[in-house]
């Protein structure tokens, strides 16, 4: 019999099967809640078996000797159990740049839709409408692009406000802050991105108006009033503001400022975008006119004072040859100090007061135009003056006449004396001849002064 030993050897406590075989969880797991360190820190915390079994054997174990460590049992191949929180973070990375990757791939797909409607698909053309190639929309002064859009869904196009904002910012985003009034024309075919590109630019040019030579300012105004599609803004502006938006604050009329000439505009456009159209023009001929002027207009001491001069000689003469002529008349008596006694002048202090007919009584009537009772040029223009009249009045022709007479025929009769002169009058306009007219009394030296004959 074997004596016992005095050590009796400890039994190892019986654990369950696979307790220390756990495998380390997959990854996708470590995003799952976890104890926390703490959590296993305290009493009744994980593990109650194997911690019962640690302590029922820890009592043998002081009483015996410790035996050899056995190897733990471990699945061949296993990795260490990574960093809970490493893992978890990874994850949490994994999952938002899962989230980014769908956001943007939505994204993309909205703004592919949104491309398609705005800038490839045509916009939809109610029946009655699709009759023709394209439509007319006018835009008014201070339309906006909701505006816009009533106007275009009146005409017979089916598009949103939102489609149009839209597509401004894909493709002009300067488009809703540079919309001019006018009249616009859409293919029946457009898109709202090509619907706010023909926004962009200017509106059609589709109606005209003329001015006519020598026209008043008055009969201006009644002609932009009864012009197509023409606003009437200038026409209720009181004359100073008038003159205010025109430029022509420091003068005393804009009369004689709107240069004659044909005027093209878009529907819709207003009075007063014609009326600075045609004030520039007059402004930039007067300029350039008063820069190339001849010593004989030297009693012409402003711009203004050749405009004035203009205006009498469009007035005056319709005959282009003779324009520098009738020009050398009145310089020739502002030189030597004689009145005008411009009939034309006299018409235009009138009036509405003017018959038809110059009378003895409308000569001898005093008004501020009234040139037979005034001394030198009238306050202001009495028409509008071409560029040739223009021209003529700072570059007269060096003649010595003080006088003429119509002939009847468009053109007139120029000479040096009073005799001369009366006796043109009976040849052309009393015994109405065609015979050329010949003076009597003789000529004066070029070299004689000037003086009132």
């Amino acid at each position: 019999m074997r004596p016992h030993s005095v050590h009796p050897k400890p039994r190892r406590p019986k654990l369950k099967k696979g307790r220390l075989k756990r495998r380390h969880p997959p990854v996708r797991a470590a995003c799952e809640a976890r104890p926390s360190a703490a959590d296993l820190a305290q009493p009744g915390g994980a593990e109650p078996e194997l911690q019962g079994a640690a302590e029922a054997g820890s009592a043998e174990a002081d009483a015996a000797p410790p035996a050899p460590a056995e190897p733990a049992e471990s699945s061949v191949g296993s990795p260490p159990a990574p960093d809970a929180p490493a893992s978890a973070r990874k994850c949490r990375l994994k999952r938002m740049a899962a989230a980014a990757a769908f956001t943007a791939v939505l994204l993309a797909a909205l703004g592919f839709a949104l491309w398609w409607r705005i800038a490839l698909s045509p916009m939809t053309v109610r029946a009655e409408a699709a009759a023709g190639e394209s439509i007319d929309v006018m835009v008014e002064q201070g339309d906006t692009l909701r505006g816009i859009a009533l106007r275009m869904n009146e005409a017979g196009f089916e598009v949103s406000d939102w489609e149009l904002r839209l597509a401004a910012r894909f493709g002009i985003r300067e488009a809703a802050h540079r919309l001019h009034a006018g009249l616009y024309r859409f293919p029946v075919e457009s898109t709202p991105l090509e619907a706010v590109r023909i926004l962009a630019g200017r509106p059609i040019v589709d109606q005209q108006v003329r001015i006519p030579d020598g026209a008043t300012l008055s009969e201006v105004m009644s002609i932009l009033a009864g012009a197509t599609n023409l606003k009437p803004v200038a026409a209720g502006m009181q004359p100073e503001a008038l003159k205010a938006a025109l430029g022509l604050e420091g003068y005393p009329s804009i009369e004689g400022f709107v240069a004659p000439d044909t005027y093209r505009y878009g529907s819709g456009t207003s009075d007063l975008a014609v009326l600075k159209q045609a004030v520039e023009r007059q402004k930039k001929i007067l300029e350039e006119a008063w820069a190339k002027r001849t010593e004989g207009a030297s009693e012409l001491k402003s711009p203004y004072e050749a405009l004035i001069l203009a205006s009498i000689v469009e007035k005056e003469t319709g005959e282009r040859s003779d324009r520098r002529l009738v020009s050398s008349v009145f310089n020739n008596r502002l030189k030597v100090g004689m009145p005008l006694q411009s009939d034309p002048t006299v018409i235009y202090g009138l009036g509405p007061s003017w018959s038809g007919r110059l009378a003895k009584r409308d000569l001898q009537a005093y008004t501020p135009y009234n040139t037979y009772r005034i001394e030198g040029l009238p306050p202001t223009p009495i028409s509008s003056a071409t560029p040739a009249s223009i021209e003529a009045a700072v570059a007269p022709a060096e003649t010595r006449y003080l006088y003429f007479v119509s002939r009847g025929d468009g053109t007139s009769e120029f000479t040096t004396n009073l005799r001369d002169h009366n006796r043109a009058v009976e040849h052309f306009i009393l015994k109405r001849r065609k015979a050329p007219f010949k003076p009597i009394s003789p000529d004066r030296p070029s070299t004689a002064p000037l003086r009132a004959r």
